[in-house]
């Protein structure tokens, strides 16, 4: 998951979404969130959650972070 960006995000929730499924999350590994937040096309996208300023979402998807540091999955 070290060469994970923007582009390859967008098109896996794009996929997830034409198999049928309805995507809720987004689920990050630490690191690789670090990475993505460091580009501007991702941070920029980023959204507080309005009832608890801690959540942060993704294209209206919740983002998980887990303590492995490279990983990504939609959920």
């Amino acid at each position: 998951m070290n060469d994970l960006s923007v582009k390859k995000i967008n098109k896996q929730i794009d996929e997830f979404t034409q198999s049928g499924k309805i995507p809720s999350e987004l689920v990050f590994g630490y690191k690789t969130y670090a990475v993505l937040m460091q580009d501007d096309k991702f941070a920029d996208q980023i959204m507080k959650g309005t009832e608890n300023p801690i959540v942060r979402f993704y294209k209206k998807l919740k983002i998980t972070l887990v303590t492995d540091k490279h990983y990504f999955q939609v959920k």
